[in-house]
């Protein structure tokens, strides 16, 4: 007796969820690994600065990136410190730090699921259909399988947002507390994640009641700060003055609000690669914390000095966060790196055919999708959905790299919560689309 393709997709639709989780994180697994077999060569440690603070805190020289400092407060360290993890027990190897990575991102990819289960209680597909185009993602297959932050930073991110659902459903501390630890390994990540707090503290307020919203954000917060007080203890003995994270906030501040940023970004440019003729002389023989302070003066001097350029400044930073193609767009041209901050030749990477390619698959996979979540919030806000900590995400990615500067990369966090969104806009089509045609 044959089987119609009807039956076919009725038994597949017949599926469990949890049946459908475990083939999406299959295939996310064999997906990255067979990334690894074909183009694992290709990863490197240096694609960020945090190979060298791993290698200093190995060698006993502490937390610094330096071989002739004992220590500095340049970059945040929990990344530093995980490299250095790795490093000691599987070996100092980009192979090692990606199949850690994806391990974490296959834990991603189940707070994604169960996340959107949440956000959309009475149904599954959103979960699954925002599970899948995070496990599918390219960008985020490159990025978290290369030797950078981001995986770690987003697995504490999703893990916050589902504490936050779960603060609104049981009473007790348990779950707030938990958030708080995460964001406060988060904060020793990327700081940006402390302007989640008092976004879902509002949240809960409307969840749950204003006492228990306060209650669970004193809760967060005080866990927060626990974990990162002996962090900022380390730094401000180090430095002399009090040194929250890291000093590089006056330099990426700067990078971001100059009278060059909005042009550099227009042109598909990284601010990071603005040269000197964007920035006065800085004066000789400034400390770490003297250099970041005078970078920070410089930004809001000029921000202070030029509010009739803010539309098109902060309109541009938009623009560039959210841009369906990747970002940097563009490598200035030959004759402009003499004026340029950055000498380094791998930046030409972003020239070759590959990435070019790379460039192509991204804006198919990822602007449908940008439109879809768009539509998939209308929908949601519409019909009363509980997508508030989504959005805080959403919201708190935004406004941090308005503040400093924009690209994909920065940006990325943000998306397997906007791709919820996106899976709630598709089952929403495919409902009308039966309903349609069962008329």
């Amino acid at each position: 007796m044959t089987t119609t393709i009807s039956e076919r997709l009725a038994a597949l639709r017949a599926w469990p969820p949890r049946r459908w989780l475990i083939l999406i994180l299959a295939g996310a697994l064999a997906l990255r690994l067979g990334f690894l077999l074909l183009f694992g060569h290709t990863l490197t440690l240096q694609a960020s600065g945090y190979d060298a603070y791993a290698t200093h805190l190995l060698d006993g020289q502490g937390y610094t990136r330096f071989d002739d400092r004992p220590g500095d407060s340049d970059l945040p360290p929990l990344y530093g410190f995980f490299l250095a993890g790795v490093y000691a027990t599987l070996g100092r190897s980009p192979i090692a730090v990606a199949l850690v990575q994806t391990g974490f991102d296959l834990l991603t990819i189940t707070l994604i699921y169960l996340i959107g289960r949440r956000a959309f209680p009475s149904q599954t597909a959103p979960a699954l259909l925002g599970a899948a185009f995070t496990a599918f993602y390219p960008y985020l297959l490159f990025q978290n399988l290369s030797t950078n932050d981001t995986a770690l930073f987003v697995l504490l991110l999703a893990a916050g947002v589902w504490g936050a659902y779960r603060t609104a459903e049981a009473r007790g501390l348990a779950w707030p507390i938990l958030i708080g630890l995460c964001y406060g390994l988060a904060a020793l990540t990327k700081t940006l994640v402390v302007l989640m707090l008092p976004l879902l503290a509002v949240w809960w307020w409307r969840r749950i009641g204003f006492r228990r919203a306060l209650v669970a954000a004193l809760a967060a917060g005080i866990a927060l700060g626990l974990v990162i007080v002996p962090w900022v203890v380390r730094n401000t003995a180090l430095q002399g003055e009090l040194v929250l994270i890291s000093t590089n906030d006056g330099s990426n501040l700067h990078q971001g609000n100059n009278p060059c940023a909005a042009d550099y970004l227009a042109a598909g440019w990284d601010v990071q690669w603005i040269g000197g003729e964007c920035y006065p002389p800085m004066p000789e023989g400034l400390s770490e914390t003297g250099e970041s302070r005078w970078h920070r003066d410089q930004a809001l001097a000029w921000l202070a000095a030029h509010p009739d350029q803010w539309p098109r400044h902060f309109g541009q930073k938009f623009l560039t966060l959210w841009n369906p193609s990747l970002t940097p767009s563009q490598v200035p041209p030959l004759e402009a790196t003499s004026e340029a901050a950055f000498v380094d030749s791998a930046v030409y990477q972003y020239e070759t055919p590959v990435f070019q390619m790379a460039r192509t698959v991204h804006v198919i996979y990822f602007a449908p999708l940008l439109a879809l979540g768009v539509i998939g919030w209308a929908l949601a806000a519409r019909r009363g959905e509980p997508i508030g900590p989504l959005l805080a995400v959403l919201a708190a990615i935004t406004v941090a790299y308005l503040i400093f500067h924009p690209s994909t990369r920065y940006r990325m966090p943000a998306d397997p919560f906007l791709f919820l969104l996106s899976g709630y806009a598709v089952t929403w089509a495919i409902q009308k689309a039966r309903s349609v045609a069962g008329h």
